[in-house]
């Protein structure tokens, strides 16, 4: 097994903290299956999480804790404060105000390097959800973008969140250009490069980045979580909600953690050949009618149906289009179908809707 990211004197001072125990002494540390805490999945292995029991003292008396250690993979752009930054700033500075719970933060590297976790049982795993959970946790989104809507300036407090639409705008929008010319210069994947009609729209989108962000420019900001969906979102022992994965936190209007619930869920779900227990349309619904019952903030359909054009293609050039760049031949290929049902026909719909043609068919 790979060494421990941490020295056993750094995590006695998190754990003596966490437990309010000075006199507290490390023992032994044990790797644990991530699947005892119901973590076990690709995207976990990606994000470099690894399960730890230890054992501890505390005088006479010897007990084990279980923790999960996160090792983030460094920035998500040049430029960009890290996913641990962000993270470790949640547990620390706003945990207390979020309407959900979230990991219990036990020790963190200063740069960066590694977060220690409370580790929490997943009841159900995100595979196992019906419809009723997924309404329960659209209206869980509503709480946590109701009590931060409209506060973007006192957010701006936290330089460690990420302002994608704002602050990083630039960062983004470069690195969607190279990832285009990438995958350009490699011919690959086939279902994109083949077609220059495909090709010069997504350059279009990019080119015309101001105009696709503009509407969501224009809507109020929140916290956005960045990466909410079932996933992620675990119920301990007492049927209360834990957030996790908070690596992607910024500042945006709520239309972007929407469209991530629906299209993340429906990407895990996609290999099953089943769609969402709660058809999207029902879901998007709920969000609008629950924004407006809190809020009174109502959109038009006409309206609401640019906001979600133009966050889908912002998702596109923000997240999916690096993604492509560096995903393997043979897992994209194992998801060609998906990426074409959930991702690539709708963003080119969005921009035949919102911007001119480039091509002819």
């Amino acid at each position: 097994m790979p060494p421990w990211p941490f020295s056993t004197a750094e995590l006695t001072a998190g754990l003596r903290r966490y437990f309010a125990e000075p006199a507290l002494q490390v023992k032994s540390l044990t790797e644990q299956p991530l699947a005892a805490f119901g973590r076990e999945s690709a995207a976990v292995v990606e994000k470099r999480v690894r399960g730890l029991q230890v054992e501890y003292a505390v005088g006479p008396n010897t007990m084990t804790v279980d923790c999960v250690v996160k090792e983030p993979r460094g920035v998500t752009r040049v430029g960009l404060a890290s996913a641990s930054a962000r993270e470790i700033g949640i547990y620390r500075a706003l945990a207390s105000q979020l309407p959900m719970a979230t990991p219990a933060l036990v020790a963190a590297d200063p740069g960066g390097g590694w977060l220690v976790l409370e580790a929490i049982q997943a009841d159900p795993t995100s595979r196992e959800w019906a419809a009723e959970d997924y309404r329960r946790a659209v209206k869980l989104l509503v709480e946590l973008h109701e009590r931060f809507w409209g506060l973007a300036d006192d957010l701006a407090a936290f330089q460690w969140l990420a302002r994608p639409l704002t602050r990083d705008y630039g960062i983004h929008v470069y690195a969607a250009a190279f990832a285009l010319g990438k995958l350009a210069r490699d011919e690959w994947p086939p279902l994109i490069t083949n077609s220059a009609s495909i090709l010069g729209t997504l350059g279009q989108i990019i080119s015309q980045a101001d105009r696709v962000v503009q509407p969501l420019r224009a809507a109020p900001f929140t916290l956005l979580h960045g990466d909410f969906w079932a996933g992620n979102l675990l119920c301990d022992e007492d049927g209360d909600t834990i957030a996790l994965d908070w690596q992607l936190s910024s500042i945006g209007p709520g239309v972007l953690d929407l469209l991530v619930f629906v299209t993340t869920s429906r990407w895990d779900l996609a290999d099953l050949g089943s769609g969402l227990p709660a058809p999207e349309a029902e879901l998007v619904e709920l969000y609008r009618g629950e924004i407006a019952r809190c809020l009174g903030v109502m959109w038009s359909d006409e309206e609401w149906a640019e906001l979600w054009d133009c966050a889908l293609m912002w998702r596109f050039m923000q997240e999916t289009l690096s993604w492509l760049g560096g995903v393997s031949r043979e897992v994209f290929a194992a998801r060609a179908l998906a990426f074409e049902d959930i991702w690539l026909k709708p963003v080119l719909a969005a921009a035949a809707r919102r911007l001119a043609p480039v091509f002819a068919a």
